[in-house]
C-alpha cells in the first residue's frame, strides 16, 4: 500500500466520522437532509480497499490502523 493510498484511507475515515456527526447533529436539531451525504474519492487503490472485505485489509506499515 502506498503512502498516498494510506493518506486517502485515513482522510476518508475522518470524513466519514464527521459526516456521521453532522447527520446526527441535524437529526437532533430536527433538521432533515433532502439528499444523502456523499463522500467522493478518486483514488482507485483506496476504493478497492474499501470495497473488499475488511478482514483482507492488511498494511505493511505498523503506524496505520485500519478502522
Amino acid at each position: 500500500m502506498t503512502l498516498s493510498t494510506e493518506a486517502e484511507l485515513l482522510a476518508l475515515s475522518q470524513t466519514a466520522k464527521e459526516a456521521i456527526f453532522i447527520s446526527r447533529l441535524f437529526k437532533a436539531m430536527t433538521l432533515q437532509l433532502n439528499e444523502p451525504l456523499i463522500i467522493n474519492c478518486d483514488n482507485t487503490q483506496t476504493l478497492r480497499l474499501i470495497i473488499e472485505d475488511t478482514v483482507k485489509l492488511i498494511t505493511k506499515l505498523r503506524h496505520v490502523d485500519i478502522y
